[in-house]
């Protein structure tokens, strides 16, 4: 039995159009002759998730991404369609992460089963999550050494300005004074060529002062000390028996009539005196024929 032509080249035509479309959805993850189930989720961001990106549960593959669009009926967001492709069943409050499934930050989704005796069914919109990838938890462990890096950059940069310009203000301060720098140079100099000179003298004056230090700790510094003490007590003693009035001097300062008497017999002395000055002969008398003169009149030392 022979087959035309065109029959020949239609069958072909038809074989190669199932094995392309075929291919590409197995390329895609898609198996055509497999039972499957379609769900979806929503994200606001699916941070580089791609169709053909794997589904997994506690690290096993369950199915693939098949669609990411742009629903705008839910105010912009993107809708991420997947299937299962196990028999596995999961509840309606199942969680939809993305995630990070290396260190290069390729994406994938996750499934974090819910607690709810609910299954879903194929068709249904599950609730979308994203799970911090390990390159955002090192961004926000980075950001406050980051920040705390450039304050203290920050610091160093003022701290090295205000070096420099301190440096600067000490080079001109020198330049400024160099002739009395170099004055007080020379004076130092000599100063020190004077004590290395009088090396000798110092040397004498320490070895003095050393004697004198081992004679004062070898003398008897207790005794002497006990001495001045009992003089002190002494002193006390004379000092309190003058404030009583006791003793001659006591008197003196305190007596007041004592002091009166006193003072009478200064100004009698003083007038006495006086007169003896001005009448020498009522005291000294000189004669050859014994002429005796008058007596001194008494109210004269009154």
């Amino acid at each position: 039995m022979r087959y035309s032509k065109e029959l020949v080249i239609g069958l072909t035509t038809v074989a190669t159009i199932i094995c392309f479309t075929w291919g590409y959805n197995f390329l895609k993850g898609k198996n055509v002759f497999k039972a499957k189930r379609d769900y979806y989720a929503f994200y606001d961001h699916v941070h580089g998730l791609e169709v053909g990106q794997p589904v997994t549960i506690s690290g096993y593959k369950i199915g693939q991404v098949t669609e990411i669009t742009f629903d705008a009926s839910y105010g912009g967001s993107l809708l991420v369609g997947f299937h299962i492709s196990k028999p596995l069943d999961i509840s309606s409050d199942t969680k939809v992460k993305i995630y990070d499934m290396d260190i290069m930050g390729a994406k994938g989704l996750q499934l974090e089963p819910g607690t709810s005796s609910e299954l879903a069914v194929s068709g249904d919109t599950l609730q979308g999550d994203i799970q911090i990838s390990l390159t955002e938890q090192v961004t926000k462990q980075f950001v406050p050494i980051k920040d705390g890096t450039e304050r203290l950059i920050n610091v160093l940069d003022s701290t090295l300005r205000s070096i420099t310009l301190l440096t600067q203000k000490a080079s001109d301060l020198i330049e400024v004074n160099h002739n009395s720098i170099s004055s007080a140079a020379v004076h130092i100099d000599t100063l020190s060529q004077t004590l290395s000179a009088q090396r000798e003298d110092f040397e004498i004056i320490l070895n003095n002062f050393r004697t004198f230090s081992s004679d004062l700790a070898e003398s008897d510094v207790s005794s002497a000390i006990s001495q001045i003490d009992e003089t002190m007590n002494s002193l006390d003693i004379v000092l309190t028996d003058i404030n009583s009035g006791q003793g001659s001097l006591g008197k003196l300062i305190k007596d007041g009539k004592l002091y009166t008497d006193m003072s009478a017999s200064m100004s009698q002395l003083e007038r006495l005196l006086e007169d003896l000055r001005e009448h020498p002969k009522r005291y000294i008398h000189f004669s050859l024929f014994g002429r005796k003169e008058s007596a001194v009149p008494s109210d004269t030392l009154n």
